[in-house]
């Protein structure tokens, strides 16, 4: 079992992209908006679309007005350059053919994780001032397995078996270098690349994984039925969940009950098993238990609940 802890990424670790910031046109403190226009703000820090909620909106700045008792403005989401940083891996950010971002963190960082990917492949290139390319993997995510081993094949499954592709995957092979800048390509040949949420960090091994993780979902959507059972249902978002079981080295147990404990309010990358996206989430643990059973090892069970 491993985790990413993320870096915030800003805007001066935003080298470049080649997503535009053009989803909506750009707020105008003189310009008078009616309820339901939008507009973008791409101001240092906010990169956020907001919408309208009254007419003859003029002159109130959406980033303070939202926090207003009344306000005349909502907040809908990041802009699409932008909710690969935005923590909500339901919403991606989305581009035809590819979607490019090269980062220069200023820190160190050993480890990425994407989630919620729909692409053919997505290459990560590491360069350092001084070495040059450290670093340069391509990952295919066409697959005929969901994930992990590869599924056996024979010639009817190669010519009529749907293909699916990988949704989650992490490295975590990254060479830490302090001035390291990193370029990441997802392309898609022919169509619209998708990805939720890029997370770049450092990677810490908490365990061991072992055999009997459960996964599943938390489902936000809306069923309900009428007096004659005719049920009405709203799709909505889901997040993912997972119960995990860590052999933890008895000597390690004070320290990944600290780490624990300080990550308890943030969304970290939680790895228990690296070949299988079902068991790659991005979320937080909603109760954790390390039980001294053995006499060099500690069990640890972790409930983990996904962001949407």
């Amino acid at each position: 079992m491993k985790i990413i802890r993320p870096i915030t990424i800003t805007d001066a670790m935003l080298t470049s992209s080649n997503v535009p910031e053009t989803d909506y046109a750009a707020y105008a403190a003189g310009t008078t908006y009616a309820a339901g226009n939008r507009v973008i703000v791409t101001a240092s820090g906010v990169h956020k679309i907001y919408e309208s909620l009254v007419g003859g909106n003029v002159g109130n700045y959406p980033p303070t007005d939202v926090l207003a008792a009344s306000p005349n403005w909502v907040e809908v989401s990041a802009t699409n350059r932008w909710k690969v940083f935005d923590s909500k891996v339901g919403a991606q950010t989305s581009q035809a053919t590819s979607i490019t971002y090269k980062l220069t963190p200023g820190i160190v960082f050993d480890s990425i994780g994407f989630l919620n990917i729909n692409a053919d492949s997505v290459q990560i290139v590491v360069t350092d001032p001084t070495d040059g390319i450290v670093y340069d993997k391509t990952v295919l995510l066409l697959t005929t397995a969901v994930t992990g081993l590869q599924a056996p094949i024979d010639w009817y499954s190669y010519f009529f078996s749907s293909f699916v592709t990988i949704t989650d995957f992490v490295e975590f092979d990254l060479p830490p270098y302090l001035s390291g800048v990193i370029d990441i390509t997802i392309s898609k040949t022919g169509g619209t690349a998708y990805v939720g949420e890029i997370v770049l960090g450092t990677a810490t091994n908490l365990g061991h994984s072992q055999m009997g993780a459960a996964v599943g979902i938390h489902d936000y959507s809306t069923k309900s039925a009428d007096t004659w059972g005719v049920y009405s249902i709203t799709e909505r978002l889901y997040a993912k969940t997972v119960n995990a079981l860590v052999f933890v080295e008895q000597y390690a147990a004070d320290d990944v009950y600290n780490i624990l404990a300080a990550y308890r309010a943030k969304p970290l990358v939680w790895v228990v098993h690296e070949d299988y996206s079902s068991l790659i989430v991005f979320g937080f643990y909603k109760d954790f238990n390390n039980v001294f059973s053995h006499e060099s090892v500690t069990t640890l069970s972790l409930q983990i609940e996904g962001l949407t």
